[in-house]
């Protein structure tokens, strides 16, 4: 888990990095200025790249030791962030900005498969919220390593060293993981044969496997078929329409409410703290309170909804009598988005069974993770600055409000599937000792029991 937690931290900070270089020049040396949308463009062609690159992303985590695939990318994501100090246009940016969403494509389908592997379906939302919490915590010392960075006075523009160091770092890293982060529980250094005995009987009662290699083309059709699936894919799409402000324009945002650009970078530290408590009390209500994960996603909503309110009907932003500490706080609880995000994965991890079946459904998920956020920068129109982006913040307040429809119409959903297997028959934990690791997918393992 610390491994995890390290590596989603690395990859925020390297997804992360233009929000920060907009602050120390990169706007004016790429010309993204010019026109209103360009800085739009370059946030979310990153996301384009991810889609292409997560087919054969879930394809590799699925075929591959999961491990070894893992530090390879992150070596791969680390060598094209350096490579946006070559980056002299803003064409050159586009491109730089789609592959890098390519080379970072495997890692979260993989890592939804190895928290699945390795924790109990109990087990698996506060595990899923330590390692998405980097996001929050890579935000804080994201920040204040980019603006200690963005004072270095060399030949080259301040943005370009940012993303030589921690592009760097990146590569690095991913040396290390090749001997940290093990393929299975089967193969981990650290576990002893006793240990790795109890770490693959303790999975036995979950009903959802190990790992399989072989691609089951029958579990592919079913998870096309669950109406589960397209669940997680439509909450996903939703909820996640929030970080095109957050993530994609969130210093520019910030920066106009009239803070200067040192204030600015540091105050986008402090929403990632938010982020980061917000999901770990989450993670640990649903570990401790069983069927928890939905009513915490859909009071997740609410926050987010009320900062879009206080942004968008906030004073004059430019007048001195005006409190920026209301839309400053709104800003601050529109990253709890990311908690009913955790949730859902949470969600799409402990109700899906089959090998293949979870990394397809995985990489469904993230494919609309890669196209919300794709979509998501072009409503923030900067021309809307006076009018504090109406478009933007309409647009989330009607996601997320679906977002929480729809999630109490999946807490309904599998609790009568629940009640409708309890009447044919009861759990029998000979039967289901059996069954735990012949690969089954959740709908012909009938001992299998849905989590809400």
């Amino acid at each position: 888990m610390p491994v995890m937690f390290i590596s989603f931290a690395f990859q925020f900070m390297d997804k992360a990095c233009l929000t920060g270089a907009a602050m120390f020049g990169i706007l004016t040396d790429l010309h993204l200025v010019e026109l209103t949308q360009r800085y739009s463009y370059a946030s979310l062609i990153f996301y384009w790249g991810y889609l292409i690159g997560l087919l054969p992303g879930v394809f590799f985590s699925q075929r591959f030791p999961v491990g070894k695939y893992v530090a390879i990318v992150m070596c791969l994501w680390g060598g094209v962030t350096v490579c946006t100090v070559a980056v002299k246009t803003y064409q050159g940016l586009l491109v730089q900005r789609f592959f890098l969403g390519v080379a970072e494509a495997g890692i979260a389908p993989a890592f939804s498969l190895i928290t699945a592997m390795w924790y109990k379906r109990q087990e698996q939302p506060l595990r899923y919220a330590i390692w998405y919490s980097s996001g929050g915590m890579g935000a804080l010392l994201g920040a204040l390593l980019l603006y200690a960075i963005g004072q270095i006075n060399g030949p080259l523009a301040s943005w370009r060293y940012q993303f030589m160091i921690i592009g760097s770092i990146t590569s690095v890293w991913g040396i290390a993981l090749w001997f940290l982060l093990p393929d299975s529980p089967l193969t981990a250094f650290f576990l002893s044969k006793e240990q790795k005995v109890v770490a693959v009987e303790r999975m036995r009662w979950e009903q959802s496997g190990i790992e399989n290699k072989v691609i089951k083309w029958e579990q592919v059709k079913e998870a096309f078929t669950d109406p589960k699936t397209w669940f997680y894919v439509l909450a996903t799409f939703l909820c996640n329409f929030t970080n095109g402000a957050v993530t994609g324009f969130g210093s520019i945002i910030v920066k106009s409410f009239g803070f200067t650009s040192l204030r600015t970078v540091l105050l986008l530290g402090v929403a990632g703290v938010w982020l980061f408590v917000f999901l770990l009390v989450g993670g640990v209500i649903s570990f401790y309170t069983r069927h928890t994960r939905t009513l915490i996603a859909m009071f997740c909503c609410l926050p987010v909804i009320a900062g879009s309110l206080m942004i968008w009907k906030s004073g004059d932003w430019t007048s001195k009598n005006t409190n920026r500490g209301i839309p400053l706080w709104g800003f601050f609880m529109m990253p709890v988005f990311g908690v009913t995000y955790v949730m859902v994965l949470a969600l799409m991890a402990a109700n899906t069974a089959g090998h293949t079946k979870k990394a397809i459904t995985a990489g469904l998920v993230w494919a609309s993770y890669c196209i919300s956020n794709g979509i998501a920068p072009t409503a923030v129109l900067t021309e809307e600055e006076k009018k504090h982006y109406p478009t933007a913040f309409v647009t989330i307040i009607v996601m997320m409000s679906l977002t929480f429809g729809i999630l109490f119409g999946f807490r309904v959903y599998v609790f009568k599937l629940n009640k409708r297997r309890d009447a044919i028959k009861v759990v029998n934990r000979e039967e289901a000792a059996m069954t735990a690791f012949m690969d089954m997918t959740d709908k012909e393992n009938q001992n299998f029991r849905y989590h809400a």
